[in-house]
């Protein structure tokens, strides 16, 4: 158990599964997932079919496993605890900024377009999509807005409505330009701009009603 506090070394069969998780990302990018076969997979990671069925059981559960990994990378800033010791509007700067940032970067956007493409002939692949990416960070945005409204420092009646809101004030037209296939190149400080006028009009929206409390440390209501 101290060991693996230290950070113990992966075992042979985890660096392996690491191994086809790349792999797999690499070719379900460039070939999409219907196109892509498992001995295109273990030609690029090597090792074998047998082995890959193993970890995974098949193409749904290698893909279903990729979109986790890229979920879980994307997510990881927003599932700490530290967020919540942040104040108020920084923790939802760093919130809009990582979804911003994951809008705007090409392989993510690939790999939704990869998804919107796919869904139709492959339900299970949007529907892994969904649950591992947008479900799950509408549920930690609207956990994190219920807990600043039960501290009064927003004014929240239905958090997963707020949570919709504030991450469609966020990607605004981006995300479908993105989608389409147009290039987004904005400036350090037209970024700034975008995120600050979306806290702005958030926080119009739902902040609380008394600017004193409203200004406060998270950290410091108690809760």
């Amino acid at each position: 158990m101290i060991q693996e506090r230290r950070g113990k070394e992966p075992s042979r069969r985890e660096k392996r599964r690491l191994a086809i998780l790349d792999a797999a990302r690499e070719v379900f990018l460039q070939q999409g997932y219907g196109a892509t076969s498992l001995n295109d997979i273990v030609s690029v990671s090597g090792g074998s079919l047998a082995t890959l069925y193993d970890l995974f059981d098949g193409k749904a559960g290698l893909f279903r496993e990729t979109i986790e990994q890229e979920c879980q990378n994307f997510f990881g800033v927003l599932d700490s605890e530290d967020i919540d010791a942040l104040p108020l509007r920084e923790a939802l700067r760093l919130v809009a900024r990582q979804f911003f940032d994951g809008v705007i970067q090409q392989p993510k956007m690939s790999l939704l377009r990869i998804v919107v493409a796919e869904a139709p002939q492959f339900p299970e692949v949007g529907a892994t999509f969904y649950s591992a990416g947008p479900q799950r960070g509408r549920e930690l945005v609207s956990t994190y807005l219920e807990k600043q409204s039960r501290r009064g420092l927003l004014k929240v009646d239905d958090s997963m409505r707020a949570a919709d809101v504030f991450i469609a004030l966020v990607l605004g037209e981006y995300q479908m330009k993105m989608l389409c296939g147009e290039e987004v190149k904005l400036t350090p400080e037209e970024v700034d701009r975008h995120l600050d006028y979306t806290l702005d009009l958030f926080l119009k929206i739902y902040g609380a009603e008394n600017p004193e409390l409203a200004a406060q440390d998270a950290n410091a209501c108690g809760v």
